[in-house]
């Protein structure tokens, strides 16, 4: 039995021997993170995704937006990402701006180098300035687009409209009542598994939690659940 981890930062797992059984897409989420992304993929034959996350278009000086899309496009990743909108974290409509700027910047590039997005998604649970729900504006701005929602926690009816649009949705192993409802409405040859370690999960072998919540609502067995994720996310990937 394989799984793919669809997303980890491994770079920062730190003294950490991956199992035999655990293919992991190296996850980049800044310019110096998609260096170690890059750099620790390649050593070890592991798929990759590079991008600008939208905390890091609030933290930084996007000066130098221009190197980091150019590092990305020299490295040649499975897909862009993670990217997207975070209004969590975002404290003015300048911080919003920024993270749009460089959300429509890595989606011209995926369109560019004809590669998948790999998108991060929060709302505002805030009464402040700031619009409150990313997920809505970002399935505007990727409508028919090649599209993973990772760490996906939106709603079931919105899990519905992104894959009816070709989107997939990747799962972690913590359990919630709308995350139950989104696994059950939604074909499995939609899904991926991921950890997200170590922010998440706390390393990729949380995968195999996430395989069995799956096969747990879908009445099928953990063999089922993890051949059918590790098959999607080859596809979405390409490898």
């Amino acid at each position: 039995m394989v799984l793919v981890d669809s997303h980890c930062h491994l770079f920062e797992v730190k003294n950490y021997q991956l199992p035999d059984d655990i293919i992991p897409v190296v996850a980049g989420h800044s310019h110096g993170s998609n260096k170690k992304a890059a750099e620790l993929a390649r050593s070890k034959g592991y798929p990759f995704t590079l991008g600008i996350a939208p905390q890091t278009a609030i933290k930084q000086d996007l000066s130098q937006l221009d190197e980091w899309v150019s590092f990305i496009r020299e490295n040649k990743p499975n897909a862009i990402g993670e990217v997207g909108l975070d209004y969590k974290w975002a404290r003015t409509m300048e911080d919003v701006e920024k993270q749009r700027l460089v959300f429509r910047r890595m989606i011209a590039l995926a369109e560019e180098m004809e590669l998948p997005l790999v998108i991060h998604s929060r709302n505002n649970p805030s009464e402040n300035e700031v619009p409150r729900d990313a997920m809505e504006e970002i399935m505007g701005m990727v409508r028919g687009k090649r599209a993973l929602m990772h760490f996906f926690s939106g709603t079931a009816e919105q899990a519905g409209r992104i894959v009816a649009d070709g989107g997939y949705l990747s799962i972690i192993h913590l359990h919630s009542k709308e995350r139950r409802k989104v696994i059950n409405s939604i074909t499995i040859d939609k899904l991926l598994v991921e950890s997200d370690a170590p922010y998440v999960g706390r390393t990729p072998e949380a995968v195999r939690e996430a395989a069995s919540y799956i096969a747990e609502i879908k009445g099928i067995s953990l063999e089922q659940a993890a051949a059918k994720t590790t098959e999607n996310a080859k596809m979405f990937f390409g490898f």
